[in-house]
């Protein structure tokens, strides 16, 4: 295939709220549980998802005309004035994978958690966006943690949820992760008194057991209006991910197949340049899904 997605950039997902993208009915404890890789079992947020909120907001913000949209998103079957001619999108947009995880502590309230395998997909994305990564990616020794200067501790151990971890502080190499992921992944007005004080890295292991152990279950019921308790049947669990996690995934383009060109640079500086707010996945009239969406680097082959 002739055709590559040649201009590419770095797209982050931060959780505002809880946010539910579900997989459907679970088979376990968690009657709804929130959508994660298979290999990893690192929660995720679809590509799917990110590019139908993203084809719906703009949309519906009227800026852009249909022709554009088409080009980018695909053709509009539903729309009856559409072009009904089959070709592919222009944008194409990776699933949203977990960068930060939040997970409370006994002290600094809560903090941002990675680990090595985390960072050296990120650095493969890094690599795609044509973005200079801050170094080799650290590694920590299994019962351990790397922190940032500033991180807030208990005689030198950070607690994550009963988790006791020792932890050392100013690690050349984390050091630099920590600043770059602070200036690239956050928005300035976070700035590094609320992000670097919070950064922590963890094995491989622990992150993985952190992803399947701290994430919000909620219970939820359907009341009969009759007698004021449960409807039979109607009591269920439901997974999140929880607020200020943070994602981050690649998006990219390709001319357009469409009769009217558009070029791929183009593309992507009409739809993945300023940040937006986003309401991404189910249970919305509940609050859930409101998410900050950021773009990073110049779109370049």
């Amino acid at each position: 295939m002739e055709k590559r997605m040649t201009h590419k950039k770095l797209y982050f997902v931060q959780s505002l709220t809880n946010v539910h993208c579900g997989t459907g009915q679970g088979v376990g404890d968690v009657d709804l549980p929130t959508a994660r890789e298979a290999a990893t079992g690192f929660p995720l947020v679809p590509g799917s998802t990110v590019k139908g909120v993203l084809r719906d907001h703009f949309t519906n913000c009227g800026k852009r005309p249909k022709t554009d949209l088409a080009a980018a998103f695909g053709p509009d079957f539903s729309d009856a004035d559409s072009d009904a001619d089959l070709y592919a999108a222009a944008l194409m947009i990776t699933d949203a994978r977990m960068l930060l995880l939040p997970v409370r502590t006994f002290t600094g309230v809560f903090a941002y958690v990675t680990a090595p395998l985390v960072l050296h997909r990120f650095a493969a994305d890094l690599r795609q966006a044509g973005i200079d990564l801050p170094g080799a990616v650290p590694q920590v020794l299994p019962g351990k943690a790397l922190v940032s200067a500033d991180t807030n501790l208990v005689n030198g151990v950070l607690l994550l949820e009963d988790l006791d971890l020792d932890a050392a502080a100013g690690e050349p190499g984390w050091k630099k992760w920590c600043g770059f992921l602070t200036d690239t992944a956050f928005a300035a007005e976070w700035g590094t008194d609320v992000v670097s004080s919070r950064l922590a890295l963890v094995p491989d292991d622990l992150f993985s057991f952190l992803c399947r152990t701290t994430l919000p279950v909620t219970a939820r019921i359907k009341l009969n209006k009759e007698t004021g308790t449960v409807q039979e049947g109607a009591l269920w669990y439901e997974e999140s991910i929880p607020a200020e996690a943070l994602f981050s995934g690649v998006i990219a383009a390709a001319d357009s197949y469409t009769k009217k060109r558009f070029a791929a640079g183009d593309i992507l500086a009409d739809f993945a340049s300023d940040p937006l707010t986003l309401q991404l996945g189910g249970k919305a009239t509940t609050g859930k899904g409101i998410c900050e969406v950021r773009f990073s680097g110049k779109g370049g082959q």
